[in-house]
């Protein structure tokens, strides 16, 4: 099979030739891994290559009066500084920098993925006054041009989130109470980046993406980050909308959440989702995930990143990895780290993941 044949047969909840691999990781990762593998910086496609991974991401620019930001694809080497917000000044030692929505955040020296959000623009104006950004068009060729480059791979589109991106404007807890007081300002908010997700997603379906990433992290290390209730009131029916919408148009939606979800999972079967992207085993164990989803959504990653892959051997991880293949594959799994893999994670242990996947004995 080809790796786009093989992640969306797995994703259709069928048994592929093998169960595929998805792996995301910071730069500074990427670069060690080049390194070991004795890749130069020109060959550097040549690492996913090695791993065997079967996916890659694109997205679209937004662009407003704040400035552009990139499209933050974990798949390719380099990218946007520090998580899409580029610097803007300095306060004492610190770093402060904003994104394309204004949001500001301090970054402590000498570190590239630790940082506090210190300024949210709807504590400052008023949603009439303030600009929303704006998808920019031009990114679509760029779009178009990675789709053909990887014509052969599972194409994922990312798409805006929809809770994060709220309280990132309003503040966590201004967001929560005001989703409480079901207020109209919440629900302006959530109804304008909805609208900007399917509009989106619309787009990405053109230029030929297979699935959406659709991250919107709602889980806590146990439980939800706010009442089950509160989610389906607010979030749960705007992500129905988008799936619905992009099942029409023949693209397959990965739910992102971080965390524990349990209580949520028979809401996502519900509504049609396709693949629930991670199932963090330091949350939720996925035995019992498979079994709250009835076996209906694929399950994506399920390797710790808090625990087996910084901490355990390369035997530990092939253990973890063929573990995870016979009791919930190989039908609807796709394998690869929790998140983003940080700076910890040997990458002796990153290698084991990917061969273990690929010498598990499936017939």
């Amino acid at each position: 099979m080809s790796p786009r044949e093989r992640v969306l047969k797995a994703i259709a909840l069928e048994t592929p030739d093998r169960v595929p691999i998805d792996i995301s990781m910071r730069t500074e990762v990427f670069e060690k891994l080049r390194e070991h593998l004795g890749f130069s910086p020109e060959k550097s496609e040549r690492v996913y290559e090695a791993l065997g991974m079967d996916t890659r991401g694109t997205g679209l620019r937004m662009k407003s009066r704040w400035g552009v930001a990139l499209t933050g694809s974990t798949y390719v080497s380099g990218g946007p500084e520090r998580e899409g917000f580029r610097p803007v000044r300095r306060e004492g030692r610190f770093e402060v920098g904003r994104d394309v929505w204004g949001v500001e955040s301090i970054w402590a020296p000498d570190r590239t993925y630790t940082f506090t959000l210190s300024w949210h623009p709807l504590q400052h104006m008023g949603l009439e006054e303030y600009p929303w950004p704006e998808i920019d068009l031009d990114s679509i060729k760029w779009v178009q041009a990675t789709r053909q480059r990887y014509e052969d791979y599972c194409l994922y589109g990312t798409v805006t989130h929809v809770f994060q991106r709220a309280w990132w404007l309003l503040g966590f807890n201004q967001t929560i109470v005001e989703m409480y007081r079901n207020s109209k300002l919440i629900n302006q908010v959530l109804d304008r980046l909805g609208r900007l997700r399917i509009e989106q997603g619309r787009l990405l379906a053109e230029a030929g993406v297979d699935a959406f990433t659709s991250p919107d992290d709602v889980g806590a290390q146990r439980g939800l980050m706010m009442h089950p209730d509160l989610w389906r009131r607010h979030l749960k029916p705007r992500l129905a909308e988008f799936i619905r919408a992009a099942h029409s148009w023949g693209v397959k939606v990965a739910y992102h959440t971080d965390g524990d979800v349990r209580a949520i999972l028979p809401d996502l079967v519900e509504i049609g989702l396709d693949v629930l992207d991670p199932v963090q085993p330091e949350c939720m164990h996925p035995l019992e995930v498979k079994r709250l989803s009835k076996g209906r959504v694929c399950l994506q990653k399920t390797i710790g990143t808090q625990s087996t892959l910084p901490f355990g051997t390369p035997e530990a991880v092939k253990e973890t990895v063929w573990e995870r293949i016979r009791t919930l594959g190989p039908a609807g799994l796709i394998l690869g780290p929790c998140n983003a893999v940080q700076p910890d994670v040997p990458p002796e242990n990153l290698i084991a993941l990917c061969e273990a996947v690929k010498s598990y004995p499936y017939a």
